[in-house]
């Protein structure tokens, strides 16, 4: 019978036998699954001698891609691997594991990988490089942890690492951590320098949106928690607080601003942001026992471009520029426009000050702003000097309120000293502008004084009184009463036009004649009170416009004056009292003529404003013996004896003998 019909009919029988088919395959599956089962239990077998290792050596060499040795094996039913001195190779890489421990999957090999349900590392030292995640790209975990592990790495490292990562993904090979759900715990973690201690994450890390549901380190003494999540390429802060912050540097935020952008958490913006008892530096600000909330700040913006930020804090103590404002409190607001400073207040200088408005670069808008108390007492100059600077930035200025009470400054760092105490000002609608040099705008401003001095001038109960409108400055009255007289001046000037008319009225009697300032300017000094009454009026748009426009009259008189001078060699002296009466002073478009004359003496002058160069003022006067000529603008003296000398002083006698000398010279002695 030939082969074929042979099979067909013994195909035919079986077919038409069911019951035989079953029992066949019945057979057949008894027999494979004692063989699996044989072949498993003589495995399990082997892993309960000695020969365990060397068992899982030939197990990973030939079924997977990789090479293990191990020191000890065991193996725990149904499911669990555990291996001591592991040495884990991988193509041309390997890695020391003390104890490693794998729990095997139900299905041990999926998607043409190890499948492993959790993978543990205990106590291991691991040197990462970029690509130290490719000797787990043939394995599919469900959960990779680390337990007591130190990590290294180009860039950073960990110290006493605890890791647990749930369903681990790799995406690049440059990926240092991979994407999964994530509980991690450090005892340190280094980075370019700075050392993060005792690292809590809880997070969930992702391609895309990645979440921190809660952090937690120290960093140089503060204590920093809280959580982030990531919004693009960037990450915000959420509720995040720190505590013992301690930085006094110029940029110590930076510092660990560049830790996160190592570590991947480039962080771009403050959601919200707790600081407690802590001692920052921001920009020249010094904050002492700062308490500060921050709540929506983009970090990669100037603070001036913020939209819809705050920030509030107090402190103990605020330092800037060698100023320091003493338990400051601020709430501020962050618009397009600028900081809306919504409240600050402090101890400033033994006294008190407040403000309200909004500042910006280049606008300052204050609704109010309070000074009381104040005692500056030095560095005043400087602190002019660096306000005048700021302020060439600002191009307008408005105070609505402006109130400074029983306030007091002393500057006695260079002359002409001056002070002033019990000082007040009284200020509203104020407003100032910078553009094309504008000045006092509009506002009525009202400031008076217990004291003042300038120089040696002293005077007590002060009062000036001054409005503009529209740029049109008129001073109502200055009222400065002096020991034995007082000062009175009036006028206006005119800022908004372009050729800035002014008048200026002014009266005063009893104004010491030893002022510094205007001793400096005299070739000779004078002693006793100035009497001065004078009204002037011009243009003061600019120089030229002041030289040709400048007219009016004044009437000047030195009551109880004294007159001393020194020749140029300082050879010769010169004391009178005053000799001259009334010094008129008459100015018409910029030419100004001086002229004063008694019997002994004259004072003579013609300025032409335009032509300052060629301006002369004289005084000639004489004593019995002496004739003073005085070039007050050259500052030069020329005092000649008009005297004989020989005949003022009998001769001299010596040794009993009588010598006498004659002058052939009888005119008289000049000394410059």
């Amino acid at each position: 019978m030939p082969a074929g019909e042979k099979c067909f009919k013994l195909t035919a029988r079986f077919i038409g036998k069911p019951a035989a088919v079953k029992k066949i395959l019945i057979l057949t599956t008894i027999v494979v699954v004692s063989l699996v089962s044989l072949t498993l239990l003589s495995i399990f077998a082997l892993m309960q001698t000695r020969y365990a290792p060397a068992t899982v050596s030939f197990l990973f060499d030939h079924f997977t891609p990789y090479r293990i040795t191990a020191q000890k094996a065991q193996y725990t039913p149904p499911l669990q691997l555990s291996l001591t001195d592991v040495e884990v190779g991988y193509q041309q890489q390997s890695m020391q594991i003390p104890k490693l421990t794998l729990w095997l999957s139900q299905a041990p090999w999926q998607q043409s990988k190890l499948a492993l349900d959790s993978l543990l590392i205990e106590g291991a030292t691991l040197e990462l490089s970029d690509s130290s995640q490719d000797m787990l790209q043939n394995v599919k975990l469900n959960q990779l942890a680390l337990k007591h592990v130190d990590i290294s790495h180009a860039n950073w490292s960990a110290r006493d690492v605890n890791l647990q990562i749930d369903q681990p993904t790799w995406m690049s090979s440059k990926q240092q951590l991979p994407f999964g759900d994530i509980q991690l715990s450090a005892q340190q973690l280094y980075v370019r320098g700075e050392a993060l201690d005792e690292v809590l994450v809880d997070a969930r890390y992702q391609a895309h949106d990645s979440t921190i549901f809660g952090a937690s380190f120290k960093w140089q003494g503060a204590e920093l928690s809280g959580q982030a999540e990531q919004f693009g390429q960037g990450w915000s802060l959420i509720n995040v607080t720190i505590f013992d912050l301690d930085l006094t540097t110029q940029s110590p935020q930076q510092s660990i601003l560049k830790t996160f952008d190592t570590l991947g958490l480039h962080v771009q913006h403050i959601n919200s942001l707790d600081v407690l008892r802590s001692n920052v530096n921001i920009a020249g600000w010094q904050f002492e026992q700062l308490d500060a909330s921050l709540e929506n700040l983009t970090l990669n913006q100037p603070i001036w471009q913020q939209n819809n930020g705050y920030i509030s804090f107090d402190a103990e103590r605020l330092s800037f520029n060698d100023q320091q404002f003493i338990n400051p409190t601020a709430e501020i607001a962050f618009k397009p426009d600028g900081m809306d400073v919504e409240l600050f207040n402090a101890d400033f200088k033994q006294g008190w000050l407040q403000l309200k408005g909004l500042i910006s670069p280049s606008h300052i808008a204050l609704q109010e702003l309070q000074i009381s108390g104040v005692k500056w007492l030095e560095g005043v100059n400087q602190f002019s000097a660096d306000l005048a600077l700021a302020a060439q930035a600002i191009t307008s200025l408005s105070i609505d309120d402006l109130k400074v009470k029983n306030s007091q400054f002393i500057q006695v760092e260079e002359q002409p000293y001056w002070q002033v105490s019990g000082l007040t000002i009284d200020g509203t609608q104020l407003e100032w502008q910078n553009d094309q040099q504008l000045g006092w705008q509009n506002g009525q401003l009202e400031v008076s004084a217990n004291n003042a001095s300038f120089d040696k001038l002293l005077t007590t109960q002060m009062v000036i009184q001054a409005v503009a409108n529209q740029g049109k400055l008129t001073l109502e009255r200055a009222f400065l009463p002096l020991k034995t007289g007082y000062i009175e001046a009036s006028g206006q000037w005119d800022r908004a036009s372009a050729s800035r008319p002014w008048t200026l009225s002014i009266h005063a009697d009893g104004v010491p004649s030893d002022i510094n300032s205007l001793q400096s300017a005299l070739p000779f000094s004078t002693q006793g009170q100035i009497e001065v009454s004078g009204e002037f009026s011009g243009l003061a748009g600019d120089y030229s416009m002041l030289a040709h426009s400048m007219t009016g009259q004044a009437q000047v008189q030195l009551h109880n004056g004294k007159l001393s001078a020194k020749s140029a060699d300082g050879e010769r002296s010169f004391n009178q009292t005053w000799p001259l009466e009334l010094v008129s002073v008459n100015a018409d478009r910029g030419r100004v003529k001086v002229r004063s004359k008694t019997a002994q003496a004259e004072l003579t002058g013609n300025i032409d404003l335009t032509k300052m160069e060629f301006a002369t003022l004289l005084l000639s006067t004489s004593t019995a013996c002496q004739r003073l000529w005085s070039d007050i603008f050259s500052r030069t003296n020329v005092i000649e004896q008009t005297c004989d000398q020989q005949k003022l002083a009998p001769p001299a006698i010596t040794g009993g003998e009588q010598d006498q000398e004659t002058l052939s010279d009888s005119s008289p002695n000049t000394a410059l």
